[in-house]
This record gives C-alpha cells, sequence and structure tokens, in this order.
C-alpha cells in the first residue's frame, strides 16, 4: 500500500471523491480505518465537523458491506488500536493485523497530518505467553499444570483434584476431609483458571499466585494472592469471601471483580464488576477498618501503600480484565505500564536506555501476537525498539 499524507483539506476532498464513488480500493481502505477510530477516541477528529463526521461514519458503514471482496484482495482487515498522546497534542496509531497497517495521527505540526505506512516484517521470534502453572500440595508436593491431560490429578486426604474439559483445575471433596493449603502459582508468560471448592471462579493473570484451603470451614473464606487475578465469587451470605494482599484485604458476599496486586506497580487496584466489595488497607500487618471503601460496580480502589487514604475511582473495566478477555488494552499508559505487562505475559526482560519517553498511549491488541507485533506499534511511534536474545532494549 502506498502511502498518505494529507491535510485537513486533503482529507475533505478524499470524502468529497469517495461520496462522488470515485475513491479506489486504498483509498477506501484509509477510510475503513479512520472510521473505526471514531468512537475509540473522539479527540483525535476535531478536524472535520459533525456532520461530516456522520456522512462518514454511515456511509462507510454501508460501502464496508459492498467492499469486503475488494478489501480482501488488498488483504485488509481490521483492527487493534493504539493512540499516542503527547502533551496536548494527539497521534493516534491504527493497526491492521492481517496487513499491518498503520494509521497515524500526528497534530504535533502546523499541518494537521494523517499518514499510512507499512510496518516491518514480524519475525515471530518470541512467543506469547500461555496456560502454564504449578501447583503446590499441602503435603509439598508438585504438579506441572502444563501439559497434563484432563482428568484427576491428585487426591489428598478426601480431596480429589480433577482437570475439567475446559482446562480449568477443580476440586472436589468427601464427607469430613480435613482441610489443607494448596498453592497454584503462574510464571511469566502463563496463566491459568481454576474453581475452588465453593465453586469460586479465580483467573490468575501471569507471574501471580494464589493460595487457598482445599475447603472452607470456619465463618469465613479466605484466599491470599500476589499478582493479578479476577474472581466470580460463588455466593453465600452466611460466609463472606476474602482475598488478602500484601497491601489490602478485600471482603465479599459474592460478585465479580479483578485485582492487581504485583510488586513492580504503583499501587494495588480493586475493580469491581458486579456486585459490592469491601476494600480496606493493610499497615504494618494490621488491617486499617478505619480506611474501608465499598464499591460500586463501575468503581476501582487504589491502594498505595505510601497513601493513609484509598482512593475510588470511575473504572474502565475493559481495561481492568482486557488480560482475562484475551488482550492488552491501554488508557492513556506511559512506556513503562505497556512493558511491564509485555515483560510478565512474553516471559521476556526490559531495558531502557536514554530519557524516558514521556508518551502515553490508548488503544488495544490481541495477547495471541508474538511480541514483534506489539513492539512494531511502539517502533511506528518514533521508539527505538531492539530485542537482543529474551531481552527488550527500548530508547529514545
Amino acid at each position: 500500500m502506498p502511502k498518505f499524507v494529507m491535510d485537513k483539506i486533503e482529507f475533505l476532498q478524499l470524502l468529497e471523491k469517495y461520496n462522488a464513488g470515485l475513491a479506489n480500493a486504498e483509498e477506501i481502505a484509509f477510510l475503513n480505518a479512520y472510521y473505526d477510530l471514531f468512537d475509540q477516541e473522539e479527540d483525535g477528529f476535531a478536524q472535520i465537523n459533525s456532520t461530516q463526521k456522520n456522512v462518514l461514519k454511515n456511509e462507510i458503514a454501508e460501502e464496508i458491506k459492498s467492499q469486503i471482496s475488494v478489501l480482501a484482495q488488498e488483504e485488509i482487515k481490521s483492527l487493534p488500536l493504539f493512540v499516542k498522546y503527547k502533551w496536548l497534542a494527539i497521534a493516534a496509531v491504527l493497526v491492521l493485523i492481517s496487513s499491518l497497517t498503520i494509521l497515524f495521527f500526528n497534530n504535533e505540526s502546523p499541518k494537521e497530518q494523517i499518514v499510512i505506512a507499512n510496518p516491518k516484517p514480524v519475525k515471530n521470534t518470541i512467543v506469547p505467553g500461555s496456560n502454564n502453572a504449578v501447583l503446590t500440595l499441602a503435603n509439598g508436593n508438585q504438579i506441572s499444570l502444563n501439559d497434563k491431560e484432563n482428568g484427576v490429578l491428585a487426591s489428598q486426604s478426601g480431596v480429589i483434584i480433577t482437570k475439567n474439559k475446559d482446562g480449568q483445575l477443580q476440586y472436589q471433596i468427601k464427607a469430613n476431609a480435613p482441610a489443607g493449603i494448596n498453592t497454584i502459582s503462574t510464571p511469566r508468560g502463563g496463566q491459568y483458571q481454576l474453581i475452588l471448592v465453593d465453586g469460586t471462579k479465580v483467573w490468575l493473570n501471569a507471574a501471580s499466585s494464589i493460595t487457598f484451603p482445599t475447603q472452607f470451614k470456619g465463618a469465613e473464606r479466605k484466599v491470599e494472592i500476589v499478582g493479578e487475578a479476577y474472581f466470580e465469587v460463588a455466593k453465600n451470605a452466611n460466609k463472606p469471601f476474602k482475598v488478602k494482599s500484601k497491601n489490602q484485604i478485600i471482603e465479599v458476599l459474592g460478585t465479580h471483580f479483578n485485582v492487581n496486586t504485583y510488586d513492580d506497580e504503583a499501587a494495588d487496584k480493586t475493580t469491581l464488576l458486579e456486585g459490592s466489595v469491601s476494600v480496606s488497607k493493610i499497615a504494618n500487618g494490621k488491617v486499617q477498618t478505619a480506611t474501608s471503601k465499598i464499591l460500586k460496580p463501575g468503581q476501582q480502589a487504589t491502594v498505595n501503600a505510601n497513601q493513609s487514604q484509598i482512593l475510588v475511582a470511575i473504572a474502565d473495566e475493559d481495561e481492568a480484565i482486557a488480560w482475562k478477555n484475551g488482550y492488552f488494552k491501554f488508557n492513556k499508559a506511559d512506556i513503562q505500564t505497556i512493558m511491564r505487562q509485555v515483560s510478565r505475559w512474553y516471559n521476556v526482560d526490559v531495558e531502557f536506555k536514554g530519557e524516558m519517553n514521556k508518551d502515553l498511549f490508548v488503544g488495544k491488541i490481541n495477547r495471541s501476537e508474538h511480541v514483534e507485533e506489539v513492539l512494531s506499534i511502539l517502533e511506528r511511534s518514533k521508539i527505538n525498539v531492539a530485542i537482543k536474545g529474551r531481552t527488550i532494549i527500548i530508547s529514545n
């Protein structure tokens, strides 16, 4: 595909050409890509008025249906999106995965420009993570979960541990079985799912662990986590479910929420999707009940070890559970935040050289892509990227 560079006037001329039925397949593909960005980042499209925007959205929506065969021949499909913010300027990058075509907005120059270019070929040397974990039983024995077939994996003191047809670890308890403590740990480049004995479903992200009893006796159901996990807690009004991490404890009766407690992140974040949870800060090994906050669906609690209060704000739910749904999503994230996620999922080290890049990014991309595909987005944003073995070097 040739490279397009155009200012506002040229873009409107292309729009008129399209409306007149004179646009070629490449120009239609360009407008398709632009159309896909409308609802993702409104600020990036101040250069056209609402009437023109609606014309483009409505007409291209119809044209997409009639141009499928043409676009297939051009090998153009949609589309993860990355948007780059620089100070008050906005740059947007749209990656069309199949052809690796990128749409780039840059309002830093006196002329507003739109650029489409082709990135470098993907080398496919570093593959994404997969279902991979280690189960540590109460007796200390360890079971590797990445290569186990479905069926019974272990039986301990009346507790039967199986791997079901969906690849989830599941616990079943015989009557009067004693409770033991188990731990499931994922490495960098791993993830796993399990169902606790009470029916609670847990998704573990990379470089994470959950420690739990094989059955919940007493007045509560309590687990401990490191890293990141998503919970769908089975309802039990008589036995609250508690999730403990280094800096906080979360109490629920039955709900869906995500907890991010990685040590290399600035704070612990709990995002509520359904139900209600109470979040309390832990300091010096003690629960600070005076700090407790009750979350409503759509809210996120931030616990910082260096701050006395818990902050509650509106959450980006899709961003919080993107990893669980199989993709990366960033909402004005800096390069360090992006690369921490890349490091965990692709099991790579990251090295920064020179002045730290201050750009912010918005967008998403499938976690099944090879790491070079993710990095090509950064390269199109004028960030220098090099791979040496399993180390990614970022420089300006």
